[in-house]
């Protein structure tokens, strides 16, 4: 890792223009890497909407359903589960070197992708079989959830027209009770989903198991449902656009040629563009996602665990781990810990990475000696703080406490020196 890595808080909207700028910086890799499941994913989509299309036009003519069409809906039915693994493989892929490039300045690639694969394939795999189990518990629990609200909404709905109110009031009241539950049903599945956007970063990224990937992502996870919502709501924009723009020129020509008639929309033609046009801007799109969540991973490890001040204590004192000091709490709110020390620094990558202007001379204008030899252990370093506690050793300016010989930062409050 480069010396002196820096990480900082971002918001929302930083976190999702950082990743579409290192997106386009990377743009050839990170569509060759999504490039392969998609096409899987395009093939399967044929086949399943080419037959199901096929049977459903034999159907409405009341003809016998051809042999072709059932294989074909049959093929690509089976397909899907083989597209959401590989897909599941290349997500996880995916996150490692974005994550390794984003920490460690390495390129990405697809053969560092396959190697990361290759590397976790047993944890992947078992996270797969985990993930499948969570979406089942959470289909039903959110089943059971749309269930209850429809029979609430049908309620108020005929409590509303019992009532006998003016047409305007009862219109509003049964319009804004709508807005309502869609909103909260929309909440509670932006809630599971942030429980879980952050499981394949700590099966990749930290090396953990399956089991223990998702407590860690249900923990980093907590409260940023709205960040995961903003970053899916941003992507799939993105995706709709790409779409609209490469169909628009399609669907003129078919109008203008007399061809779009209502037949058009149900006949294998159809399902054949649709299908296309979709997977091509999901081609597109689908990296900004894995970019931006791997990139809300840093920032909320950031926010949650002071990842940057520990990437810093162990990057100036290898071995350190840097922890707060406890603040008097006020009413029984915890105080923030402050950093009374501004540290200069240069925006010059994605999350926020940048180099730290080390101290160049001394008090006295003489250069510090940085000579490999004449780095002294750790153990000597505190003995020498601890002969020198008193009239001559250096204390901070901030805090008061006594500073470590050539030391650049303050180990109790953190204030540069």
């Amino acid at each position: 890792m480069a010396t002196f890595t820096i990480l900082e808080p971002m918001s929302t909207g930083d976190v999702i223009d950082r990743a579409v700028r290192l997106y386009r910086r990377n743009f050839t890799p990170l569509v060759s890497i999504v490039a392969l499941p998609t096409l899987i994913g395009w093939i399967v989509s044929m086949m399943f909407w080419y037959g199901y299309t096929s049977l459903l036009a034999s159907a409405s003519g009341q003809r016998s359903f051809p042999l072709s069409a059932i294989w074909m809906l049959a093929l690509g039915g089976m397909g899907y589960p083989v597209w959401g693994f590989l897909l599941l493989l290349t997500v996880s892929g995916l996150t490692r070197v974005v994550g390794d490039h984003v920490m460690l300045g390495e390129r990405i690639t697809f053969r560092g992708c396959i190697s990361a694969v290759r590397r976790r394939f047993g944890a992947i795999t078992l996270m797969g079989l985990l993930s499948m189990a969570l979406v089942l518990a959470a289909y039903i629990v959110v089943s059971i959830v749309l269930v209850v609200l429809i029979l609430v909404v049908g309620l108020l709905v005929g409590v509303i027209a019992a009532a006998r109110l003016p047409q305007w009031i009862a219109t509003t009241a049964v319009v804004i009770t709508v807005i309502v539950a869609v909103a909260f049903f929309i909440l509670l599945i932006l809630v599971v989903a942030a429980r879980v956007a952050f499981l394949p970063q700590s099966v990749m990224i930290e090396g953990e198991s399956a089991g223990s990937a998702l407590g860690r992502a249900m923990r980093l996870g907590k409260g940023n449902w709205y960040r995961v919502g903003a970053i899916v709501l941003f992507t799939y924009f993105v995706s709709l656009s790409l779409q609209s723009a490469l169909m628009m020129p399609v669907v003129i020509g078919l109008y203008l040629s007399g061809a779009l008639t209502a037949e058009f929309f149900f006949s294998p033609l159809w399902s054949i563009l649709y299908t296309s046009f979709r997977d091509v801007s999901n081609l597109l799109s689908f990296p900004i996602s894995i970019v931006s969540f791997t990139l809300l991973y840093f920032d909320s490890r950031v926010r949650k665990e002071a990842y940057d001040v520990d990437l810093l204590a162990r990057e100036i004192n290898p071995g350190f781990y840097w922890q707060p000091p406890a603040q008097p709490s006020v009413l029984g709110f915890q105080m923030p810990v402050q950093f009374s020390g501004a540290r200069e620094y240069v925006q010059t990558s994605p999350l926020g990475l940048a180099g730290y202007r080390p101290v160049t001379s001394t008090a006295s204008g003489e250069q510090p000696d940085q000579s490999p030899g004449s780095a002294e252990e750790p153990s000597e370093k505190f003995e020498v703080a601890e002969n020198l506690a008193g009239e001559h050793a250096a204390t901070c300016k901030a805090c008061g406490a006594t500073l470590m010989p050539n030391a650049r930062f303050c180990m109790t409050c953190g204030s540069e020196v």
